[in-house]
């Protein structure tokens, strides 16, 4: 499977607009989270050096530096989602024509299902520590790349919507209780903090 990273903008849109069921909304929230993140990385690089920003060139500079290894991450989970996917497709292509076999495919799709459920909670965490940033770019950063920062902070909420709606649809086709429980409670911890970064964020606009 070749990489997102190695496609082309339009590849990659082609593919997306195909009838194959990958990418998807896991993969595409992840690009779209890259997106977010590489334009927090432009509106940092936009602000060190400029006048009136000396004070905010550490916050800046440590935002370019988490911006760039969190940007190449999320481009990581957009192919792990595909991946992920196309496990739960594969376990349900399983015969099950015998109680032995049907025991084995139950197994094999209850296992790819929950790293189904793995790959948009890691997307969601990834949000979540990147929101931040975004915000501080919303406050800090260059004013002339305002709308740049309030673009960021967009698509890192349609983002994380995506990640959320991922992690429940698979939730749904999950048995293991205890599995279900720590996942969602997991979310909702994440979806209180991004919530509260962007709901602040926007009060700066």
């Amino acid at each position: 499977m070749m990489r997102i990273l190695d496609k082309s903008v339009n590849d990659f849109i082609k593919d997306v607009a195909s009838k194959s069921p990958t990418p998807g909304g896991g993969a595409v929230g992840a690009v779209v989270a890259a997106l977010g993140t590489a334009l927090v990385e432009m509106v940092a690089s936009l602000t060190i050096g400029k006048k009136g920003y000396e004070e905010y060139e550490a916050e800046m500079e440590r935002a370019i530096s988490e911006s760039s290894y969190r940007r190449k991450r999320l481009l990581e989970i957009a192919d792990e989602d595909i991946k992920a996917f196309n496990e739960v497709m594969s376990a349900l292509k399983l015969p099950k024509d015998t109680p032995e076999k049907k025991k084995i495919r139950s197994e094999k799709l209850q296992e790819s299902l929950k790293k189904a459920c793995e790959v948009p909670y890691d997307l969601a965490r990834e949000i979540s520590k990147i929101c931040p940033l975004a915000k501080s770019m919303n406050e800090f950063g260059n004013k002339n790349a305002k709308s740049d920062a309030d673009s960021a902070i967009a698509l890192l909420e349609a983002a994380f919507k995506s990640a959320v709606a991922n992690v429940e649809i698979n939730l749904n086709s999950i048995k293991d209780g205890d599995f279900v429980s720590s996942m969602r409670e997991a979310m909702s911890e994440l979806k209180g903090s991004v919530d509260k970064c962007i709901s602040n964020s926007k009060k700066n606009r």
